[in-house]
């Protein structure tokens, strides 16, 4: 297949040197993009724009790294398979990043750990990441020991903040808040869990917010009945 469209190459520059004075990069410049795939977030026209300086720019002479660098350049494409259809088409196969949570306020974090922020952020059910600049591995990492620890739970979480002093805090979806401190976090997670399920469970609508910073215990902060 590659030596027969070799020979089509071949064949459409000596058509095109009789053409006339047309250079064979004019011959071939890039007319259309064609954009393949499962698009989920991003949309079509939005990567017709963001790929249009491909257009008119040589299929003989662009370097596919170069189409490459375009194409990723936009924040919801992960990987992309481009293909030379001759005369004058690129063919795009777009791979997206899965979102696995937000990042912050407008951010994402995506499946393969890379932080996108899209022209528009979706809404969906995702747990939200908070911490200092540059720290999203370091909270994603977190993230996936603390889904361990509750993963023979009902526990889950909406909401996992790594605060700039470098303490830990949890609210989980059923509202309840936990501060695990700095040390132990796993260690403090789990004590928790075991008084969750031995005594708080049964009471959430009562509870304001839970400190498991202590060595052998937690403190529950209730609400003021009235």
């Amino acid at each position: 297949m590659r030596i027969a469209a070799l020979i089509g190459a071949v064949l459409l520059i000596i058509v095109a040197t009789f053409q006339g004075d047309d250079s064979p990069d004019t011959w071939f410049a890039i007319q259309k993009i064609e954009i393949k795939g499962q698009l989920k977030y991003a949309t079509e026209e939005e990567l017709q724009s963001d790929y249009s300086s491909l257009l008119g720019q040589s299929l003989l002479s662009v370097s596919l790294s170069h189409v490459m660098d375009v194409v990723l350049s936009s924040e919801w494409v992960a990987n992309a398979e481009i293909r030379k259809v001759w005369p004058n088409t690129l063919q795009v196969l777009v791979h997206e990043h899965t979102p696995l949570a937000y990042w912050g306020d407008g951010q994402l974090i995506s499946t393969s750990a890379v932080v996108i922020a899209p022209r528009k952020v979706p809404e969906l059910p995702l747990t939200r990441f908070y911490g200092p600049e540059d720290s999203s591995g370091v909270v994603l990492e977190q993230f996936g020991l603390i889904s361990q620890v509750l993963a023979s739970t009902s526990l889950r979480v909406a909401t996992l903040t790594l605060e700039p002093r470098g303490a830990w805090n949890v609210i989980f979806t059923n509202g309840v808040e936990v501060k695990l401190g700095r040390e132990d976090i796993l260690e403090r997670l789990q004590r928790f869990i075991a008084v969750y399920k031995s005594d708080l469970s049964g009471r959430i609508d009562q509870i304001t917010s839970v400190d498991a910073r202590y060595p052998h215990g937690i403190a529950v902060g209730w609400k003021q009945n009235k």
